[in-house]
């Protein structure tokens, strides 16, 4: 019996990036012209996937980065939020900078709760 290894350590975002568009699996693979399989197999890192197929992926998906799918989930706001994208991504990375700005002014060594 041959055995297939697995050869990919890192982490993908397809299924993540799929459901967060609202497809089912055979929606998208309607829309990128392969199959419910196909679309099942490189989503569970069974399938080696083309540059082609990434980029249509992330259209589809509208994914602001056409490398959204492989480097983060749609939950994890990117950094391009704050240059181009919507208003809301906008809004929440500001949020988001804004409160480490303000963790990093804090002064654990003081212990005290105090600002340094």
């Amino acid at each position: 019996m041959v055995m297939r290894a697995k050869t990919r350590s890192i982490s993908l975002f397809f299924k993540e990036w799929r459901i967060h568009a609202g497809f089912s699996q055979e929606e998208l693979a309607e829309r990128l012209g392969v199959t419910a399989s196909t679309v099942s197999r490189i989503e569970t890192g069974n399938r080696d996937f083309v540059g082609s197929y990434l980029f249509a992926f992330a259209k589809a998906c509208n994914c602001p980065s056409p490398g959204d799918p492989v480097s983060r989930p749609p939950s994890q706001i990117s950094i391009d939020a704050l240059f181009r994208g919507n208003d809301e991504d906008r809004r929440r990375a500001e949020a988001i900078i804004t409160a480490a700005l303000r963790q990093s002014l804090w002064n654990p060594q003081n212990g005290d709760g105090e600002k340094s």
